[in-house]
């Protein structure tokens, strides 16, 4: 309860400085529109200082108004970041019926550092009780992360993390990218006879995701010395861009054996080798729709390979937490794990009427997170 004092303490302090700028930016001029960057609060709304609070019957430590969250999301223009978007969204709308959130609000960076630290300071501004944060770099936010914990505001990283940091109030959930790499990348060396060609499909460069993803590649292929990447080609986990690139990479080779991916681009890479007339190696599959029911319906007789994926439900599991640390009521440690999706031959038949677009990995609910990330 200590912390909670603490977070409660540096967030009137918070408030009262937003205030004061609020109305210092009042007598510059300015118009009243809202900053482009802030985005638009997506459930809920915030009650006016008129309104009468209602007794939402929280626990002792819970906001009477409900919570105000923000998330800032480096980039969603690939399917995987908008299932999580769209994770986190369901999951606030939940918490908003309850009366636990009382405003959530998305905005996203398009890969612009300067950007994403604008975002959360304008968050600090707002007043969020809480910011969910999938991070462009694991430096770029450091100060803006210990901007928001020296605000009482607690930070909650997702997905790309992990970021640098020693603010108080950084929590981070990330996934085990290098054992997820690992263990992708030591199944197409094996199913390649431990000796041959492959590419290497990478995310977007400097990303701390794509770092710790390419180093499980590296360690992995230490065992391998016979086996060659002939070819890196970052993506940014989309398949437009992976075909582009594969398409001038591509008549560059006399053969390729196999092919490793992050994700996003693994039905990319199948419509890129097609496209060039080339025998198909064995690809990485990303769990993807796209990729999966190519794999159950199209494949050629007998193709195997395994498939993949980071689970975009940890955008849920961000606005679950980010709760749970505002009540007070739970220890929560200040690094989590979240598990991975893997779908082998025996299981791509169950994959094979989902949409193109979705990712096949496992979704959980609160209790879950409870009993499992907070061990």
């Amino acid at each position: 309860m200590k912390e909670e004092k603490s977070m409660k303490k540096n967030k009137i302090l918070a408030v009262v400085l937003s205030a004061a700028i609020a109305i210092s930016l009042t007598g510059c001029g300015n118009s009243g529109g809202k900053d482009a960057d802030s985005g638009t609060a997506n459930s809920g709304s915030a009650g006016s200082g008129s309104e009468e609070l209602k007794d939402t019957g929280k626990k002792e430590g819970e906001s009477a108004a409900g919570y105000k969250i923000g998330l800032t999301n480096s980039f969603n223009g690939n399917s995987y970041r908008q299932q999580m978007e769209a994770y986190a969204q369901k999951a606030a709308d939940e918490l908003t019926e309850t009366g636990e959130i009382s405003e959530f609000t998305i905005v996203e960076a398009n890969n612009d550092a300067s950007k994403q630290v604008q975002q959360i300071e304008n968050f600090i501004l707002e007043g969020m009780d809480a910011i969910i944060i999938d991070p462009i770099s694991a430096t770029a936010l450091t100060g803006a992360i210990q901007e928001a914990s020296d605000a009482g505001i607690p930070c909650i990283i997702i997905n790309d993390g992990p970021v640098e940091s020693d603010a108080e109030l950084c929590y981070q959930i990330n996934f085990d990218t290098i054992a997820q790499m690992a263990t992708l990348t030591e199944y197409v060396c094996e199913a390649i006879g431990g000796s041959g060609k492959i590419i290497e499909l990478r995310g977007t460069a400097g990303a701390e995701f794509d770092n710790i993803a390419h180093e499980g590649v590296v360690q992995t292929l230490e065992k391998y010395p016979d086996v060659e990447v002939v070819a890196e080609v970052y993506t940014d986990w989309t398949g437009s861009k992976a075909q582009s690139e594969l398409a001038s990479v591509l008549p560059t080779l006399d053969h390729v054996d196999g092919v490793v991916t992050q994700g996003g681009d693994s039905y990319a890479a199948v419509q890129a080798f097609e496209s060039a007339g080339m025998e198909l190696p064995v690809i990485g599959g990303d769990n993807r729709g796209y990729f999966l029911k190519w794999w159950a319906a199209e494949a050629p007789e007998g193709y195997d390979t395994l498939s993949v994926s980071s689970n975009p439900w940890d955008g849920a599991t961000g606005v679950y937490v980010a709760c749970d640390i505002l009540s007070g009521q739970y220890e929560i440690p200040k690094d989590m794990v979240h598990p991975i999706g893997v779908v082998e031959k025996e299981q791509v038949q169950d994959y094979k009427d989902m949409d193109d677009e979705e990712i096949g990995t496992p979704t959980f609910d609160r209790e879950w997170v409870r009993e499992n990330l907070y061990q």
